[in-house]
């Protein structure tokens, strides 16, 4: 959904911009005064609205979701080899894989914990990096 979003992102920009006009010229009055009983959608309030830096943590939390979509994908599997792409042979959904695969999404918040202060709001980025991380090193270490 975040990368459907990214993708679309001017043409959802245009859609609200375009409502938004079509919505005031709908609602107010001569005198550029609201119609009586007549509220602003909350899709046209300014808390309601993405701003560039909601852009960008969304940029963010998108590659950072990518990896996890890494791991899983080649997690799925039933451990068969079988001959792949440009001639390789090699199976997916063995099970010493998994230990690879939280290695390298923990690395991976590692390095987003490192690069926090270059996020829009870094301890609340922070914050949602930390716990991710915990909950992957409790299955890790269950291991």
């Amino acid at each position: 959904m975040i990368r459907r979003a990214l993708k679309l992102r001017k043409y959802l920009d245009r859609v609200l911009f375009e409502y938004g006009r079509e919505w005031k010229e709908e609602n107010t009055t001569s005198r550029g005064t609201l119609k009586s009983g007549k509220k602003l959608p909350r899709v046209l309030l300014d808390e309601g609205k993405l701003t560039d830096n909601d852009w960008i943590a969304l940029e963010r939390l998108e590659k950072i979701l990518q990896h996890y979509e890494t791991v899983v994908k080649t997690l799925e599997g039933d451990g068969q080899v079988r001959r792949r792409r440009h001639g390789y042979e090699g199976s997916y959904g063995n099970i010493w894989d998994v230990i690879l695969g939280m290695e390298k999404i923990l690395e991976m918040l590692e390095t987003e914990k490192r690069e926090a202060d270059t996020f829009p709001e870094p301890e609340q980025f922070r914050i949602g990096v930390n716990l991710a991380w915990e909950k992957l090193e409790k299955y890790y270490k269950s291991q």
